[in-house]
């Protein structure tokens, strides 16, 4: 099973900053004005901080200000099936589990492999009939910053909390409801 085969190809990886962890507890080292603490205890102070605000913002709902960085919280966003010319929508997302269903009846007999190389294969997507046709994401509201080249950065949040969002919505005793 030497050859790749493309059914189970990943998509994109992480985000690879040119800031990371290590240059923020360099920064606090070169300019604390109060005793340092060691690495070990200000990773876990960091992450600490990260899990309450993101646990904040995805189950209350919080929207969180940080000073000239702007605003982060999630939004909702009505499906769009078709763009006003037409063309498909990008926030339709492909429900693969489905899509793989429908193909191994559509081409009963051939391998997964052979079912990814047959061309213009019919796509079935999430249709997000439990949150009434809406979808939810992370935001990163760039019109309340005040930092340079704002177009250059990215707000990416880890998957655990994408996930957490997903759990929220679905939850039918659900409490928490998000704004466009």
């Amino acid at each position: 099973m030497s050859e790749k085969l493309s059914y189970l190809q990943r998509g994109k990886g992480k985000v690879k900053g040119n800031v990371k962890k290590n240059d923020f507890y360099k920064f606090y080292l070169e300019n604390a004005k109060e005793k340092v603490i060691d690495r070990i205890t200000y990773n876990a102070f960091l992450k600490e901080v990260i899990e309450t605000f993101s646990n904040a913002i995805v189950t209350t709902g919080l929207e969180l200000k940080i000073n000239s960085v702007g605003k982060i919280r999630v939004r909702t966003q009505r499906l769009n099936f078709f763009k006003k010319d037409g063309v498909k929508s990008k926030s339709l997302r492909v429900d693969w589990h489905k899509t793989w269903a429908h193909w191994h009846n559509k081409y009963p007999g051939l391998s997964r492999q052979e079912i990814t190389e047959v061309p213009d294969k019919t796509l079935i997507y999430h249709e997000n009939e439990h949150s009434n046709q809406e979808f939810y994401e992370h935001h990163w509201d760039k019109l309340t910053t005040s930092l340079k080249f704002k177009n250059f950065y990215k707000f990416k949040p880890s998957r655990q909390y994408s996930r957490l969002i997903a759990k929220v919505v679905k939850d039918p005793n659900r409490k928490t409801f998000y704004y466009g």
